[in-house]
């Protein structure tokens, strides 16, 4: 029987070991399993966050689903109402991959399509461990996450998907109610689907 609950701070570490798992050779991931316990600490303490994660019979983490409440400027409030913690993790990065912080840089910058007002609540980050996909945790995360956004009265959820390869969790989202916006390309060279659904 799974169950969907709010992590606790400390249960960041087993996210971002689930998050390593389930991405293997994605950005983030390739930042590292601190960068990663930085950035969900800061989204569980987060008010203008919902944290999810999915535990199994024996309360260990198998799924999440991270979200912002609100698109506009989610990612820069994170950062500076956690800027030392950041600012450590930034400085680890600089010298360990100096690129990567060129890239982080970028994609906060990057301008939103012009039909995008960004007034909607956004999926940021879910994910199952490989081995428990095909038990609908993904559908119950999606689900919780759009039960909680609708008791803040909020009416349209969007979230990302790669372009390429990616034909699955495509209809997988579209199945959720979720309609292609539009696509865009993230820097260096990532095409990108942005996902929308009214609630």
């Amino acid at each position: 029987m799974i169950k969907y609950r709010k992590p606790k701070l400390v249960e960041a570490e087993e996210i971002a070991a689930v998050h390593l798992k389930t991405f293997k050779n994605f950005f983030l991931s390739s930042l590292g399993k601190s960068f990663l316990i930085t950035y969900y600490k800061s989204c569980i303490k987060s008010k203008d966050a919902i944290s999810i994660c999915a535990v199994d019979e024996e309360n260990i983490i198998v799924g999440f689903c991270f979200g912002s409440l609100s698109s506009i400027g989610f990612h820069k409030k994170l950062i500076l109402n956690n800027m030392p913690a950041f600012t450590l993790q930034a400085l680890g990065i600089f010298f360990s991959k100096p690129k990567a912080i060129i890239r982080l840089l970028k994609n906060l910058k990057k301008k939103a399509h012009p039909e995008d007002n960004g007034d909607y609540a956004e999926v940021l980050s879910i994910g199952v461990l490989a081995e428990k996909k095909g038990l609908g945790i993904g559908k119950g995360l999606i689900l919780d996450f759009e039960k909680n956004i609708k008791n803040k009265e909020i009416k349209r959820i969007s979230l990302t998907t790669d372009y390429n390869s990616n034909t699955a969790v495509l209809k997988f989202y579209k199945s959720m109610g979720y309609e292609v916006f539009y696509d865009f390309v993230t820097y260096p060279d990532r095409k990108m689907f942005k996902l929308i659904k009214n609630i």
